[in-house]
């Protein structure tokens, strides 16, 4: 059976998560609110937070994800898919970040071609649902 997963981010990348999730049934949120009421209505095998999501408030749903959802346990990867004029510094400062509330991983896929940022993506996702 497929594993629900939910995904927030900006809705430019639906169609690149969904060549990515293909034995997945994702959850497409736009909005931290849109988020906070599919978590509280569903379960979810993982969670992928990107981090343009709704102005920037990755962090945000990450620690209300931690904090009591019903999905707090579920893993987390957050994301960056867009390129942004950031050095090494800021990307090892968002990693370890969002390690520090809880998430398993932080993809930076800007350095990758778009195909092979899908394939590594693919490859947490397998891993973070038990798939891979």
């Amino acid at each position: 059976m497929d594993k629900k997963v939910l995904v927030a981010d900006v809705p430019e990348v639906k169609a690149r998560m969904a060549a990515v999730l293909t034995h997945e049934r994702p959850v497409f949120v736009h909005t931290l609110a849109a988020a906070l009421k599919a978590l509280a209505a569903e379960d979810f095998a993982l969670l992928l937070i990107g981090m343009h999501f709704d102005d920037s408030r990755m962090f945000d749903l990450l620690r209300e994800v931690r904090a009591g959802s019903r999905n707090r346990a579920v893993p987390v990867v957050c994301y960056r898919m867009r390129p942004l004029a950031f050095t090494a510094l800021s990307t090892n400062v968002i990693e370890v970040t969002v390690k520090a509330l809880g998430a398993g991983a932080f993809a930076d896929l800007t350095s990758y071609a778009e195909d092979e940022g899908n394939q590594a993506l693919a490859r947490l996702v397998a891993v973070a649902t038990g798939s891979g």
